[in-house]
C-alpha cells in the first residue's frame, strides 16, 4: 500500500500535461489557419482590384472612336492609382488598381485587326461594303491591397468600331 500512495496524483498531473500540450498544438494550428486565411483574403482582394482595373480599361477602350496601332491610352498609374470600394468596408485602406509599372504602356493597341461584314450589307448610295473593324488591345493591370498584396492581370480585348468603305 505504501508504494501505491500518491500514484493517482502523478497520473493526474501527467494527463493534465498531455492535455496542455494537445491544447497548445491546437491553438498553434488555429493561428496558422487564420494567417493562411488572411493571406488568401488579401490575395483575393488584390485580384478583384485588378479585375476592376481590367473592366475600367475596357470601358476606356470602348470609348475610343478610332483604332491606331501603337496607340497609348491614359490609365491610372502607380503614382496615381484608382481606389475602389467604400471606406466603411475597408477601414485600413481601400484596394486600388493601376497600370503595370513594368511596361511603358499598360494599354496598347496591337497591330492585328479583324474585319467582318457589317449587318447592313452594302452601302447602296456609294456602292461600298460596310465593315466592322475589331481592334485588339493588350491590357496590363495591377491590383493592390492597402497592406501591399498585389495581383497582376494581362488580357487582350476587342474594340468594335464601325467604318464604312
Amino acid at each position: 500500500m505504501r508504494r501505491e500512495a500518491g500514484s493517482a496524483l502523478i497520473v493526474t498531473v501527467m494527463l493534465l500535461l498531455l492535455l496542455g500540450v494537445i491544447g497548445l498544438s491546437a491553438l498553434d494550428t488555429v493561428m496558422r489557419d487564420q494567417q493562411v486565411a488572411g493571406f488568401q483574403n488579401r490575395s483575393t482582394a488584390a485580384f478583384y482590384a485588378a479585375e476592376a482595373g481590367v473592366a475600367a480599361a475596357k470601358d476606356i477602350i470602348r470609348g475610343q472612336l478610332f483604332y491606331t496601332v501603337g496607340e497609348s491610352v491614359t490609365f491610372a498609374s502607380y503614382s496615381t492609382p484608382a481606389e475602389i470600394g467604400d471606406t466603411s468596408l475597408y477601414p485600413n485602406g481601400r484596394p486600388r488598381y493601376y497600370g503595370d509599372p513594368d511596361v511603358t504602356q499598360p494599354i496598347t493597341a496591337l497591330p492585328q485587326t479583324l474585319r467582318s461584314p457589317g449587318a447592313g450589307g452594302s452601302n447602296m448610295r456609294q456602292g461600298a461594303q460596310a465593315f466592322n473593324t475589331f481592334g485588339l488591345y493588350r491590357l496590363r493591370v495591377v491590383g493592390q491591397t492597402a497592406d501591399g498584396a498585389t495581383s497582376k492581370i494581362e488580357a487582350v480585348t476587342l474594340n468594335n468600331t464601325y467604318s464604312g468603305y
